[in-house]
């Protein structure tokens, strides 16, 4: 019976290079290998701790079935992880981390024996990978391939099951087994440890970053999958699931905005938060949006950000005469500060009377206070003046 995982049901949204690279430096080694005889310069001895050896030696194979069957397995997770975690570089760095840690632990491992085994191949890498999708992606599904004589098939089983499957077996092996038959079963456990534990203390973050998105990939692929069953059945499943999937989508571009937003308001860049939302929201947006809006960025705390934002939900409010919430707004942009100006000066004076027919006296004194300093030519200041002493006058009279 041959049963090996071929591919991740996922999508790749764009070209896994480094997997392709590493795949390729297979190849071309153990070419050189086979051409020049540079197996005993690039494989890992033990004894050496040579940590240049431990990355040369998981690129170099000892036979076509050992590089071959390497690479499927390779490339069976590496392409969808490359892009889960979303920058090559640290994906490269990933690869040396597994690297070093198989070689670290086979030398640990044979600290006192005679003539031990040197270190070849790709596998250690191998289990590493399929140790972080246990971490990074648990439910995705992979393909995987069973042929027993004549027959075949195609499952698909979630990588956290592989990962429990081909890690567990290969530490059954090593503990119960006395012989290992020239496989560095060290190398192959280590480095399913280290793929999941790099996850755990170091992409975390990026778990939760790509969780939806990768969710909506997973119940998308499942569409696919129902292909097998009626083509009416997957046709509906696919509708049904439309709507979602946009909403989901939708969702997710709100979110990555907002996180770019975000960034710039606690990085002090304000005018390039303000620039951001101003060109994406203004006075055709719908009200509730807007206030939507606001709240998310007032969760940040105080910002210019937030109080730029305001005018322009105060704007809309008035366009809709809906006086009572633009007078919230203001009084709230006012605890932040009380010499808040709103963008259109021609309606202060109104917003001051109608905060004061309602009882706002403070909110329309910080409104009409030193008019002449704030505000200048553009307003008519006597007529502030006028207003804010009969504030004055009113609650004078309320005291006495």
């Amino acid at each position: 019976m041959l049963i090996f995982p071929y591919s991740t049901a996922l999508r790749i949204s764009s070209p896994p290079v480094i997997s392709y690279v590493v795949s390729l430096l297979c190849v071309i080694i153990f070419w050189l290998q086979l051409k020049f005889g540079v197996t005993d310069s690039i494989w890992y001895v033990p004894q050496s701790w040579n940590p240049v050896t431990m990355v040369s030696s998981s690129l170099a194979h000892g036979n076509w079935f050992h590089l071959f069957g390497n690479l499927i397995f390779f490339m069976a997770f590496t392409p969808a992880l490359e892009v889960l975690v979303g920058h090559r570089w640290r994906f490269v760095s990933i690869l040396f981390f597994i690297s070093i840690v198989t070689g670290i632990s086979y030398s640990l491992s044979v600290t006192g024996s005679q003539s031990p085994l040197p270190g070849l191949g790709l596998s250690g890498i191998v289990m590493g990978m399929i140790g972080l999708s246990a971490f990074l992606m648990p439910r995705a599904k992979i393909r995987v391939f069973c042929w027993y004589i004549v027959f075949w098939k195609v499952f698909y089983v979630p990588a956290w099951i592989l990962a429990v499957a081909y890690i567990g077996y290969d530490f059954c092996i090593l503990l119960i087994a006395d012989d290992f038959h020239g496989i560095n079963i060290i190398a192959h456990v280590s480095g399913g440890l280290a793929g999941y534990i790099y996850g755990f203390l170091w992409l975390k973050p990026r778990r939760e970053e790509v969780k939806e998105e990768l969710d909506a990939e997973i119940e998308a692929m499942k569409v696919k999958q129902k292909q097998g069953a009626t083509s009416e059945e997957a046709f509906r499943y696919q509708r049904a699931m439309a709507p979602i999937e946009q909403k989901k989508q939708k969702q997710r571009e709100h979110d990555k905005f907002m996180k770019q937003v975000y960034q710039c308001v606690r990085t002090d860049r304000n005018s390039a938060a303000i620039n951001l939302l101003l060109t994406k929201y203004d006075t055709d947006t719908p009200v509730n949006e807007l206030e939507d809006i606001y709240q998310r960025i007032e969760e940040w705390g105080p910002s210019r950000t937030l109080m730029c934002f305001a005018r322009l939900v105060i704007n809309v409010l008035a366009d809709e005469q809906r006086y009572g919430r633009v007078l919230v707004y203001i009084e709230k942009c006012q605890q932040i500060s009380p010499k808040f100006v709103v963008a259109d000066l021609s309606n202060t004076l109104f917003f001051a009377r109608r905060a004061i027919d309602i009882g706002s006296f403070e909110v329309a004194k910080n409104l009409l206070v030193e008019a002449d300093e704030r505000y200048g030519k553009l307003v008519n200041c006597e007529a502030y003046e006028e207003l804010l002493h009969q504030i004055l006058k009113y609650e004078i009279d309320i005291v006495l």
